[in-house]
């Protein structure tokens, strides 16, 4: 079963997350299901018009002009959204104190711009309600317990459920060495915290895929069942049209 409330969350940066969420919404969508996608907080993004971006291209070379969330809305065509935008490529709290005050070190003034997990919450709820959305993917930013200041993605979702089965998360995980014990403590944290794991998604799998990615895709069954694999490169070698049609194929999804 596919909870109301999915957080996409993975076992690092890097690892996939927002075109395995957009796979997801894609085959979600393609059974009849209405998807909606929220990134609570996006960090490393300027408009294209930004009057500071070539100074802040200049000295981060991971700033992006695309949000997650306006990549899956691309990809996939469905509805989307961010609670709030950081331009700085860095974890979120970082981000927010830099933005708020100049120092990665001052703790005044990033609590004027995160929102609380319950605000978040609430601003999720909201869209959720007024799209008639079935299910709503929130993806994270980086790992489950990366700090949105003084909070988790996890304590959103704690916010969010009225009852057990109305949250869960999916883990997007690597394929190479190391995923093992970074899957297993990313399983763990949530199950500290009471949500359940759907299940695993690989979210760049290599082909043809080396031994080591096979045992480890086998091996990351024990800690939750696997939901598939989203093609290495999927994301920028597809369009709209292929994306959608060919994502519903790589996962298999626990109706």
């Amino acid at each position: 079963m596919i909870p109301r409330f999915l957080l996409v969350t993975g076992t690092d940066t890097g690892v996939g997350k927002t075109i395995a969420t957009a796979a997801l919404a894609a085959t979600l969508r393609a059974a009849g299901r209405r998807v909606i996608m929220c990134k609570p907080i996006q960090t490393g993004h300027i408009s294209p018009d930004d009057p500071q971006r070539e100074h802040l291209e200049a000295d981060y070379s991971d700033v992006v002009t695309e949000s997650d969330a306006q990549i899956v809305a691309r990809l996939t065509g469905i509805h989307t959204f961010t609670n709030i935008t950081l331009r700085l490529p860095m974890a979120p709290l970082p981000a927010a104190r830099l933005e708020a005050t100049g120092s990665v070190s001052a703790t005044a003034g990033a609590a004027s711009i995160l929102p609380s997990a319950a605000e978040h919450a609430q601003l999720i709820a909201t869209v959720a309600e007024r799209t008639r959305a079935d299910h709503v993917l929130i993806e994270g930013s980086g790992g489950v317990l990366v700090d949105f200041g003084g909070h988790t993605a996890a304590d959103i979702l704690a916010c969010l459920s009225p009852g057990p089965d109305s949250v869960g998360a999916v883990i997007v995980s690597r394929s190479r060495l190391g995923t093992l014990n970074h899957a297993a403590l990313t399983a763990e944290a949530l199950g500290n915290r009471h949500i359940s794991v759907t299940g695993i998604i690989m979210g760049s799998w290599p082909e043809p895929a080396p031994p080591v990615d096979r045992d480890n895709r086998c091996a990351l069954s024990a800690i939750a069942p696997i939901l598939g694999a989203v093609p290495a490169g999927a994301g920028h070698r597809l369009g709209p049209g292929e994306f959608t049609a060919q994502a519903p194929g790589w996962l298999h999804l626990p109706w």
